[in-house]
């Protein structure tokens, strides 16, 4: 019983983030998981003896646990907004995701505009951040920003680009 349910909790968790590997990968991962419940238990049944284990009520857990999956998964895909419903399922790396947020995004949580965005990416780790030449030409703006003082461009975002992590040829000259 502890195994199923240590193997519930996380049977792959670097699977548990669509981002990471892209949504079809965590779909599988899913749905392996949808399936592989009812015979763990099954598994775990015929090893036991079904002595001493509340196989009803088990049985009827793992059964609202998957008719709640599927009913969240049809809602969600119902209310989803349809022009965004194919990006839903297309596979896209988190790096093909933090490029789109690079040059297409406009409003994120520092604010609108493409600067914000743009800052905002930045806050990811380095691997993820767009190619050098790209932030070291963005970051030009950086006598502008002074100037107009967005919201996003604050001490702490500042202190972010002089952390050792940062690839120096993503920095313009001082």
């Amino acid at each position: 019983l502890m195994f199923y349910i240590g193997s519930v909790a996380a049977p792959f968790p670097f699977l548990r983030n669509p981002g990471y590997l892209g949504p079809s990968l965590y779909c599988a991962s899913v749905c392996y998981q949808t399936i592989a419940s009812p015979l763990m238990l099954l598994v775990a049944f015929s090893m036991e003896g079904g002595s001493g284990m509340p196989q009803a009520d088990l049985w009827a857990l793992v059964g609202v646990a998957t008719v709640v999956l599927l009913v969240g998964a049809s809602l969600m895909g119902c209310y989803m907004v349809p022009e965004y419903r194919k990006t839903f399922y297309q596979h896209n790396s988190f790096k093909m995701l933090v490029m789109w947020m690079w040059d297409e995004r406009t409003r994120c949580v520092y604010g609108d505009g493409s600067d914000a965005s743009r800052a905002s990416v930045l806050d990811f780790a380095t691997w993820a951040w767009p190619p050098s030449d790209q932030v070291r030409t963005w970051l030009e703006g950086w006598e502008r920003w002074e100037r107009e003082q967005p919201a996003w461009f604050t001490e702490k975002w500042k202190a972010r680009l002089r952390h050792p992590s940062v690839p120096p040829e993503a920095l313009p000259p001082a």
